[in-house]
């Protein structure tokens, strides 16, 4: 978890704690369930999809708190398969989502999103993250070399599903996707 994330959710709690205590009490017990998470789960081998979607889903959750105009989605298809019983390497989502998050700012509409999808069809299953962009946005040079995230994600799904893994990311003017099938 990005220590800047920490940061800047201690601040929003500070600032809580002074005009709404009901909500900073909602954001702290939010984010005690993402830090639970990271601390015991996200050691294992397996993790259950439900624990991943909850950890996606207080993640978002607390975004939603920190920043106005932003909205968030999780849509979930298990076609009648409980996710308590899907097991699958713990934050393979993480990346993507955090990556949605940072880069969902849009200063055309002022409003941003990030929705994921989520479907469970036999022996397969697909992930699917969108969020807004700003049209405007072009990545400095700097920054060029940076990614180091999408890189290792990338890396860490080659060695866990070989050639049996698609992972497509497609970058059109006011949105960013990532689609991702793997094999349960």
């Amino acid at each position: 978890m990005n220590p800047h994330f920490l940061f800047n959710m201690l601040n929003s709690i500070k600032s809580l704690v002074r005009t709404d205590s009901e909500k900073a009490t909602q954001v702290i017990m939010k984010l005690s369930e993402l830090l639970r998470y990271q601390l015991y789960e996200s050691n294992d081998q397996k993790a259950l999809l439900k624990s991943e979607i909850n950890f996606l889903s207080n993640f978002l959750d607390l975004e939603t708190l920190r920043r106005d105009n932003f909205s968030t989605d999780i849509k979930l298809n298990a076609h009648g398969r409980s996710i308590n019983s899907i097991f699958l390497p713990p934050n393979l989502f993480t990346t993507f989502v955090e990556n949605a998050v940072k880069h969902s700012v849009d200063t055309i509409s002022g409003a941003s999103f990030v929705r994921v999808e989520i479907e469970v069809n036999a022996d397969r299953l697909y992930f699917v993250c969108v969020n807004s962009k700003d049209p405007n946005y072009r990545p400095s040079k700097m920054f060029k070399s940076n990614g180091l995230g999408l890189a290792n994600i990338t890396r860490r799904l080659e060695l866990l599903y070989g050639h049996s893994h698609l992972l497509e990311i497609e970058s059109a003017v006011n949105k960013y996707e990532v689609k991702l099938t793997i094999p349960l």
